[in-house]
């Protein structure tokens, strides 16, 4: 539309009593339903017409672009917001797409850390090592893997020979200890040691009856322990607690 066309439209729409300034939404404001009626009573000539119709249709398009525009920039902050948020979540996604891609290597981290790790218990990282040898048998970590757990089956293997021979030791300990007794060859702090909290059940299938009982005190008399002071053999006495031996002595001498 050329400047020769604007200006007799405008003046047209002036002589019509109407008006294009944007902002006076008044009863004479130009708009479609406006046009329409004022082309039903024969104002217009067809040219006049669709000249102001194309003016109308140009107008309405600024305006709608113009509003566009701003709510675009209201909402570019939101936009750029979910698109950050979504290129977050796409990297998390990649990422543990990755695992699923190629678990051997994830798996063998978490063997790493576990075989790092000083709190570790040995039998859960035997369980660990043996999974990932079972797992993997094509992965380039399958030595490492292997290695890891011949070492730790033979540090479980030392571990329990180390406590097979102290079980070993204890028991020939104790089998001296149970003969010495049954000799009556032990040191007054030995029967102590011997005894403690032993019950009175177990005390009588070692040492056989007591010679006499008085409430939670045993007594056996003969040659027991050796006193200090004549360095003879005197009997001892027993004290219990709740059926269980609580202290051992010299027999009392009589008076």
């Amino acid at each position: 539309m050329n400047r020769r066309n604007m200006l007799s439209i405008a003046t047209g729409l002036a002589g019509l009593g109407l008006t294009l300034i944007p902002g006076h939404a008044d009863s004479t404001q130009l708009s479609p339903e406006r046009l329409d009626l004022l082309d039903q009573r024969g104002y217009f000539t067809p040219d006049f017409k669709a000249a102001v119709h194309d003016l109308v249709n140009a107008r309405r398009a600024l305006e709608q672009a113009k509003a566009e525009q701003a709510k675009f920039a209201r909402d570019l902050p939101d936009l750029q917001t979910q698109a950050a948020e979504a290129e977050a979540k796409a990297v998390a996604l990649r990422r543990e797409l990755a695992k699923y891609e190629h678990p051997e290597e994830t798996d063998f981290t978490a063997l790493q850390n576990q075989m790092n790790d000083a709190g570790a218990k040995p039998e859960e990282q035997i369980a660990l090592a043996q999974a990932y040898v079972w797992a993997y048998p094509a992965s380039p970590h399958q030595s490492e893997a292997q290695q890891y757990l011949q070492q730790l089956e033979k540090k479980s293997a030392d571990q329990r020979q180390v406590q097979k021979d102290a079980d070993t030791a204890r028991a020939a300990t104790r089998a001296q200890l149970v003969q010495r007794a049954q000799a009556k060859d032990l040191s007054l702090n030995e029967w102590r040691d011997f005894l403690r909290d032993m019950s009175q059940d177990d005390l009588v299938k070692l040492l056989g009856r007591p010679t006499s009982q008085t409430g939670d005190y045993w007594t056996y008399s003969g040659n027991w322990v050796v006193d200090p002071s004549t360095h003879n053999k005197v009997g001892m006495e027993i004290n219990f607690n709740a059926g269980r031996v609580l202290s051992v002595s010299e027999e009392p001498h009589s008076p």
